[in-house]
């Protein structure tokens, strides 16, 4: 009782003396022969190491180094913490035990307790496991062999365990189904209570002397004495008992051992808020052990079972929490300030526990009930920054807790991120000389949680993750009414999101007879290419380059590639183009085509290659699926899924299929390739059949092209932009195939003018001719004056043609001629409509012969 007395002073006198303590509350402590420890109330731990233990018991002034922060248990919920004579143990509200005790893990660890080299520790199923030093018997294990392993103390298996205690060398333990106390250990003092002073090697009941049993009082009513708490210390052993009326039975509740001593969120949040408990919020939500040690999902012991795939949360507590929170808005600002600049600062890239995660759980929905504001902006920026700086380990644990968490939750979650990244790509089109790292963390949250919905069990539509690119640039160029102005921004902006700001021109001369041979070997040399490298083409004898001849140069290159068997193999079906799997050696060509891509995307050029989505979606990482192998191939992914529609129990004898998929060689035979170890033994079943198709498809769209489309992939990175990253698929395909939206009409009304006005007589008759061309022939005008059939994403608005009159002295008699870098169409000034039509339909059937140079 001394010793424990000096431990309550000292924890006393510590808050006055040491400025480490200005604004903790310490409300445990424990000490060893050379150290203590101090527990505050928000769950940090401290120690102090004792200068000269024999000279405090002498002089009565202690000599106590100043108290140190654990900063190895940071973060962790400790509830509890117990010495012995030189080793310490700390037990954490809701993990295991401690992380170094393994073994110990899904023991649902309530209770530990140290003696001077040994340590025991109480489940609260109530089993005990004893390790260490057991030269007395103290491990109780019938031996006096050390562990240095939690072993099981199997003597009192089957006798349900509520109290433990540790002296020097000795270990009591409490059952209060029978009302009885356990020893074992050391016995030379008598503190195992058992009349002797030898050691105990295993557990034997206490007689406790001057316990009577059951009395009846003169009203009649029954006493009986109760053990209410054990302790043990040194060499002693105590037991606290009462005289309980009228006992119905012996597992009286108040002898089991509560820990509930650490302060949490939630406790507070549904009590009335007084000013003190103001403050304590306050102060908790500045603590990532007191907020992780929070809204803990009790029932069934959940919190017990936090891993790498569940958080131990009760999510809807979180919810009603904030709530309650949201009705002050004073405390709610409070909050929000605390856990901006106490807690997101205090947070690890490699967490001490796994249970820390949970901060990530609770923080958006403090940022949900800000709302709207300037406040949960800046809050989830730096949520964000928090995130990404985690390590890979712990990121993806907190992807997998995103994996399992409610719908509700996690679409505030992706609409959270889903308005800020809306937000930031506004304001980086707005400042496009300017930098901004916000727009690339939140995108880089919002395309994990795109890949996490991909596997969660009730997906949301991929519509709530998309970010609206190209209505912003619309938005953005409201002002300019130029093409070329327009794509110049556009460019600009990819140029701003990454930093970069290079002029580098890739130069590259193809012949118009051999377009494809020539582009792959003027290519062949380029090992790597800066981002927004500008490409330009120039063909083989001509003096024309700029934008509008490289556009043309793709056009050319995907008419040559559709008609073309010696890379891509077209789909007689479909009419896509996909990877060939005759050509084995043609990893260099697949290599340089993707380069090609890649600039296109980066100079904003069109090039239709005619490529399914499932490439787009590999290209973005993310899986293809049965519905882009029926887009594809229409018969196979047809076929697939009537065996996924089969539900019948014959599906073997019917379909007769097994694992196997048959390929052709380049020889004209058939091999059966296994899409399964042991495929080809492996009859598809109805209870097998969706694997099937998910191998096949696999097989298909990924495993018998890998090699090919990697090359490819790696081509198309080398010299596309990385912020491609923001698109969604579809998107993406149509930055590179272009647009087959066609709103002719737009196309009049964005026209410009230059030396012509928009009701002369010349402007009126070219758009009567235009209006009663067919569509082929209107396709044909637009590959005439800006080098492709197809528009830039975002239709016929972005796209501005001028038609200029040059004064020709004899304009009967010429033709017209396209600038296609700048859309610039040279039309004389005709005396009437039928020349016009004539002439313009013959410049273009023969479009090469008047393309010019760049104004």
């Amino acid at each position: 009782m001394q010793r424990f007395y000096c431990i309550l002073w000292l924890s006393i006198i510590m808050q006055g003396q040491f400025t480490k303590f200005k604004d903790q509350k310490i409300h445990f402590a424990d000490s060893g022969t050379s150290h203590i420890l101090f527990l505050s109330k928000g769950g940090s731990l401290f120690q102090s190491k004792v200068k000269s233990w024999k000279t405090a018991a002498q002089t009565r002034t202690f000599s106590i180094m100043k108290p140190q922060l654990l900063k190895d248990l940071n973060g962790r919920k400790i509830i509890q913490v117990a010495c012995g004579n030189n080793h310490s143990l700390a037990l954490t509200k809701d993990r295991y035990i401690p992380n170094h005790v393994k073994l110990l893990e899904l023991k649902r660890i309530i209770y530990i307790s140290c003696g001077e080299e040994h340590t025991a520790v109480l489940t609260k199923d109530g089993l005990v496991f004893t390790f260490g030093a057991g030269s007395f018997g103290q491990l109780g294990h019938n031996s006096t062999e050390d562990e240095t392993k939690p072993h099981l103390l199997g003597y009192l298996f089957g006798k349900k365990v509520s109290q433990i205690a540790c002296g020097s060398f000795h270990t009591l333990a409490f059952v209060p189904s029978i009302g009885k106390i356990f020893s074992f250990g050391c016995g030379e003092k008598g503190q195992l209570g058992n009349r002797e002073t030898k050691d105990q090697l295993l557990p034997l009941p206490v007689n406790i002397t001057g316990m009577s049993g059951k009395c009846t009082t003169a009203d009649g009513h029954t006493t009986e004495p109760v053990i209410k708490r054990i302790f043990a210390g040194g060499n002693q052993s105590f037991a606290v008992c009462n005289d309980e009326v009228d006992l119905v039975s012996k597992m009286d509740r108040s002898s089991h051992i509560t820990l509930k001593r650490i302060i949490t969120v939630d406790n507070f949040l549904e009590k009335q808020l007084c000013k003190e408990r103001r403050k304590a919020i306050s102060e908790a939500f500045s603590c990532s052990q007191t907020l992780s040690g929070s809204f803990l999902e009790v029932r069934n012991d959940g919190h017990f079972k936090t891993n790498g795939e569940m958080s131990g949360l009760d999510l809807s507590a979180v919810s009603r929490g904030f709530e309650n929170l949201a009705k002050s808005c004073s405390l709610l600002q409070k909050v929000k300030n605390a856990v901006q600049h106490h807690l997101i600062p205090s947070l690890l890239r490699s967490p001490t526990c796994v249970e820390t995660l949970r901060v990530y759980i609770i923080i958006p929905e403090l940022i949900a009930v800000l709302g709207e504001s300037r406040d949960s902006a800046m809050l989830l920026e730096s949520l964000s920054r928090a995130i990404l700086s985690l390590e890979e380990e712990y990121f993806k644990i907190l992807e997998c807790w995103w994996r399992t968490i409610p719908d509700d939750f996690f679409m505030r979650l992706v609409t959270m991120y889903q308005r800020e990244s809306n937000q930031f790509h506004l304001l980086a089109l707005a400042e496009v000389s300017r930098y901004d790292t916000r727009l690339h963390d939140s995108l880089k949250i919002l395309q994990a949680l795109f890949k996490v919905n991909l596997s969660r069990y009730a997906k949301i539509p991929d519509g709530n993750f998309c970010i609206p690119v190209m209505e912003n640039l619309r938005y953005s160029f409201m002002s300019v009414t130029g093409y070329a102005c327009s794509e110049l921004k556009f460019q600009q902006y990819f140029s701003a999101l990454l930093g970069a700001n290079s002029k580098e021109l890739i130069h590259l001369q193809v012949s118009r007879k051999a377009i494809l041979q020539s582009a792959l070997k003027g290519l062949k040399s380029i090992r790597s290419a800066a981002y927004c490298a500008v490409l330009q083409v120039v063909f083989e004898g001509e003096s024309c380059y700029g934008k509008g001849v490289t556009q043309e140069f793709f056009t050319l290159l995907s008419r040559e590639l559709y008609g073309s068997r010696g890379i891509f193999q077209r789909s007689e079906e479909s009419g896509l183009l996909w990877f060939s799997n005759e050509e084995p050696e043609m990893d260099l060509a697949f290599h340089v085509m993707g380069i090609l891509c890649g600039f296109a995307v980066s100079n904003c050029l069109i090039c239709n290659f005619n490529f399914p989505l499932a490439l787009y979606k590999k290209l973005l990482h993310v899986p293809p699926s049965l519905e882009d192998l029926k887009e594809l191939s229409p018969t196979e992914g047809n076929s697939l899924q009537e065996v996924l529609d089969y539900e019948h129990d014959d599906i073997e004898e019917m379909l007769c299929l097994d694992f196997t998929v048959s390929e052709e060689t380049t020889e004209g035979s058939r091999v059966r390739q296994e899409l399964i170890p042991d495929g080809i033994n492996t009859p598809v079943q109805k209870h097998n059949r969706k694997q099937y198709v998910d191998a096949y498809v696999d097989y298909k769209l990924n495993i018998s092209v890998k090699k090919h489309f990697e090359a490819f992939s790696q081509g198309f990175r080398k010299s596309a932009l990385p912020v491609v990253d923001i698109f969604f698929p579809e998107e993406l395909r149509n930055v590179l195939q272009g647009n087959t939206g066609y709103e002719w009409g737009q196309l009049e009304q964005n026209a410009r003018y230059a030396g012509y006005t928009q009701t002369d007589k010349t402007v009126r008759n070219f758009w009567k001719v235009f209006e009663q061309l067919p569509k082929e022939k209107k396709l044909q005008f637009l590959a005439f004056l800006s080098g492709s059939e197809r528009i830039p994403v975002g239709g016929f608005q972005n796209f501005c043609i001028t038609i200029l009159n040059t004064k020709k002295e004899t304009p009967d008699s010429s033709y017209p001629r396209a600038y296609t870098c700048s859309r610039i169409l040279d039309l004389p000034n005709y005396s009437c409509i039928e020349i016009l039509a004539e002439k313009l339909l013959h410049a273009m059937e023969y479009g090469e012969e008047f393309n010019a140079q760049e104004l």
